[in-house]
């Protein structure tokens, strides 16, 4: 009778098994760096760089859009009557839905709009309340930021998914792109409403307000006390109406065309004008990113997301981001430390592996 030496036959199985592991490594490794090595192509190819940007945005991407674009109105939250924009491409790979920033409209994501669609995607936009072609809320002004409660946000958004986006979304993965106060709002949704997204890139989001010299909990006081005493309605202190100034030191991008280009549509259209915020916004955004960022709601969130953080920021603090993203169940922080808060705005040099990390995160959803 023959015995087997099961020593040398198991030997045999973990040497077996480990060419295969080292295999299926090699594979996954090579189509991850061929999926790069694409996508970056893809980006050279339709790609608007700094020199001569505003008459390549002129002659190439807005003609463009201009022919894709679907808009119309929503009655949000208080019949409050809200401004949208879609954009559909042949067999989409997805559907991208954009929450933008405080004071801004979808103006300024026409650059970033124009990459999505040439990569595949369909993309949704809102403006929300109080901004751009949503209409004035502002009491003391109608450049004034102003908003009753935070809240309302978030439910604007959620109606614009269930009437505009869901009934147009081809049945195919749903991405959310989120930017700043569209950040802090975007965050709110993926905890309130955890089975719409897919997957969610959070973009500088405003999960803890830059007081900037004033401590945080005395700015927090001296608000509470001002909408307390009827004060809402009145701009916080060092804040004023929209006016035409701007300082290269304090713009939200080291890109000095890009801000330009949407700096000059806006200057020139009084409707998309904003300035600083109510007392009253203040203490709703106060509010509001307390709560998101706690633990016990940012672990609500189980999808995938990609949450960007500019190491030069000083619209928003980064310690918020860093709690929100430890509660959440699977976020990845990547920090670009030259970048201002619009990272999506910035010089070619960080915007360029910018949309190629954005693009990849999409893509492998």
């Amino acid at each position: 009778m023959k015995y087997r030496n099961t020593k040398f036959d198991l030997k045999i199985l973990c040497v077996f098994t480990l060419l295969i592991a080292q295999l299926f490594f090699n594979l996954n490794f090579f189509s991850a760096t061929v999926q790069a090595s694409e996508i970056t192509n893809e980006i050279d190819q339709i790609y608007i760089s700094e020199g001569d940007y505003s008459d390549k945005m002129n002659n190439i991407v807005e003609p463009y859009l201009l022919n894709k674009v679907q808009s119309g109105y929503i009655t949000g939250d208080k019949d409050a009557k809200l401004y949208y924009e879609k954009y559909k491409v042949e067999n989409p790979k997805g559907n991208i839905v954009l929450s933008h920033g405080y004071t801004e409209s979808l103006i300024k994501y026409h650059e970033l709009i124009f990459y999505f669609m040439k990569n595949g995607y369909n993309v949704f936009g809102i403006e929300h309340r109080g901004h751009g072609r949503s209409g004035s809320l502002g009491i003391a002004d109608k450049t004034q930021v102003h908003v009753d409660d935070f809240n309302q946000y978030v439910i604007d958004f959620k109606t614009f998914i269930d009437e505009v986006v869901m009934p147009n979304n081809d049945n195919k993965k749903l991405l959310l792109y989120a930017h700043s106060m569209g950040g802090a709002i975007g965050a709110k949704f993926l905890e309130d409403y955890p089975d719409y997204f897919n997957g969610a890139i959070l973009n500088a989001p405003m999960l803890q307000v830059n007081t900037g010299n004033i401590p945080e909990f005395l700015a927090k006081i001296i608000v509470e006390i001002q909408v307390a005493i009827g004060n809402g309605g009145k701009y916080v202190l060092g804040k004023e109406p929209y006016n035409s100034k701007y300082d290269l030191k304090t713009i939200n991008t080291t890109s000095f065309n890009r801000f330009k280009y949407c700096y000059d549509i806006v200057d020139n259209d009084e409707e998309l004008q904003r300035g600083g915020a109510s007392y009253n916004w203040t203490n709703e955004a106060f509010k509001a990113t307390e709560e998101i960022i706690k633990e016990r709601n940012a672990s609500k969130v189980e999808i995938p997301v990609l949450l960007f953080q500019a190491g030069q920021d000083f619209m928003v603090k980064p310690e918020g981001q860093n709690q929100f993203a430890k509660g959440a169940k699977n976020c990845k922080i990547v920090r670009i430390e030259n970048s201002r808060h619009q990272i999506f705005g910035e010089k070619d040099e960080i915007l360029k592996p910018y949309l190629e990390d954005v693009l990849e995160f999409y893509d492998n959803i």
